[in-house]
């Protein structure tokens, strides 16, 4: 495989914590199944492991080629993404119901031949479900040209029509998903155990919500939640009323139809500007669904892996540094360990025309030493008592800023504190519920912090650049997240 080193190359995204399970089908399948969904494919899809830490990059030219003819797609092309979407729905339930039927296996009796097999079947699953979040991922993953563009529209409507609705208060109504998530279920599924008044009814009903939502903080390394956490939800909800939050939960969707309706009538947007405005939200909503989808088949095949680990003499960890490729060596009895450790210390791989090449170590420090990555030749001034970003969810609070941006640091975060982050995934979300504010260095409309931060309703301003650069911990901030504006106090 030639890598094109002569290439300038721009960083796309970074993650606090990926592994290659994660990663590297994914970038494989983003490089060779596009043309299936009716896009372009990518190419030299690249992630650079640190301690875990990874960085997501490829060629500045692959980076804005795709990104402005996907985004172009969205106006000439709308009936793609439709079919995207609906596919994208129809294969993250395929995912839940294949996650299903992993987790009634009796691994420890299965045949190291069917332990493989169900592997390859969790392999496919994975890249069906999700690879179809690819192009909206390169639209907005960097600079938001889709959020970007929407904005600018509303801002032209409201200026026109003299309009009283504020163009970021336009946004994030007509940006809201009007489906309900899992979230929002496992919400109002709690409200409804709260109401009853029979303790041992509600006990029984509590172990099984227990065991239906357990996995929602799974993400990717592993935290199910256990029946003390839900008890202690439980009794939120019961201080919070339940008969209202059920009521509130019931006319939310209808509330927001109502608002999205007279939104659009009274800034007359354009018929052709409501698809746009439909195809963010369906994008937000399937991403959310496919992301839980994912997440729910990595706790539910947690137990194979483990079996697989335990075949291999490898930690859960280390297989999860390892491909699918190499899951046939680990059955035949071939150590991996050190190759997966040298992975997670240092590693890169680049993916091309569906095929992977991957380097750790030494190897890995010589190849990055040839990537010429771009950089923001601007030097930032650490002194700034202001700055910007996106407002992700309305609201105006003050507080003190904790910099979290793994799971180890989550300790520090107390109730009320601003949370500031890279960019939020999914081992933070308890760090996020204490939260009075949330903002982030990277993202879009469909970025993790943005949807979190709707569904729990605490305001966000996201893509900042600088945030975490500029604030520390301690830090007095007010974070206005109906104009994104954050100031030091």
């Amino acid at each position: 495989m030639m890598i094109p080193f002569d290439k300038k190359w721009v960083v796309l995204e970074k993650e606090d914590y990926a592994n290659y399970l994660f990663v590297v089908s994914t970038w494989e399948a983003f490089t060779i199944k596009n043309p299936e969904y009716g896009f372009k494919n990518f190419s030299w899809l690249s992630a650079e492991y640190i301690n875990k830490e990874c960085n997501l990059f490829c060629p500045l030219e692959v980076y804005q080629d795709l990104s402005k003819d996907y985004l172009a797609s969205i106006f000439t092309s709308p009936a793609i993404w439709y079919k995207l979407h609906q596919e994208n729905i129809y294969y993250a339930k395929e995912t839940f119901r294949f996650a299903r039927e992993v987790k009634k296996l009796n691994v420890s009796k299965m045949s190291d031949k069917q332990i493989l097999s169900w592997l390859n079947k969790f392999e496919i699953v994975q890249q069906e479900n999700h690879d179809r979040r690819g192009p909206m991922f390169m639209i907005e993953v960097k600079d938001n040209l889709f959020s970007n563009y929407l904005m600018e529209y509303l801002r032209e409507r409201c200026n026109d029509l003299n309009s009283k609705i504020s163009p970021l208060t336009a946004f994030q109504i007509l940006t809201t998903p009007t489906k309900k998530s899992i979230i929002k279920k496992q919400q109002e599924d709690l409200a409804m155990i709260a109401l009853l008044n029979d303790k041992t009814k509600q006990e029984r009903l509590l172990i099984r919500h227990v065991k239906k939502y357990e996995w929602l903080e799974y993400g990717l390394q592993g935290k199910v939640l256990d029946i003390g956490y839900f008890r202690q939800e439980l009794s939120r909800v019961k201080n919070r009323r339940p008969k209202q939050l059920i009521l509130k939960y019931h006319n939310e969707i209808n509330d927001l139809k109502l608002k999205q309706r007279q939104i659009t009538k009274n800034l007359k947007i354009h018929r052709h500007h409501q698809k746009l405005f439909n195809i963010a939200r369906e994008s937000i909503y399937v991403k959310v669904l496919s992301k839980d989808a994912q997440f729910y088949s990595y706790y539910a095949t947690e137990n194979l892996f483990k079996e697989l680990a335990r075949r291999g003499g490898l930690t859960l960890e280390q297989v999860r540094f390892l491909t699918f490729n190499e899951y046939q060596k680990v059955i035949s009895g071939k150590n991996l360990a050190t190759l997966a450790n040298d992975r997670m210390k240092y590693s890169i791989h680049f993916a091309d025309r569906g095929k992977t090449v991957i380097y750790a170590g030494s190897e890995a420090n010589q190849v990055r030493k040839k990537i010429n990555f771009i950089r923001d030749d601007n030097v930032l001034d650490k002194s700034l008592t202001e700055f910007g970003g996106s407002p992700a969810y309305p609201g105006k609070v003050s507080g003190k800023v904790k910099i979290i941006n793994s799971t180890q640091e989550m300790m520090k975060m107390h109730r009320g504190d601003i949370l500031v982050s890279h960019m939020t995934n999914p081992d933070i979300v308890p760090a996020m519920k204490l939260a009075a504010a949330i903002v982030t260095d990277l993202g879009g409309i469909t970025c993790h912090a943005a949807i979190i931060s709707r569904e729990l309703k605490i305001p966000c301003v996201i893509g900042t650049k600088i945030a975490t650069q500029v604030l520390k911990d301690g830090d007095k901030i007010e974070v206005d997240a109906l104009k994104g504006i954050i100031k030091k106090i």
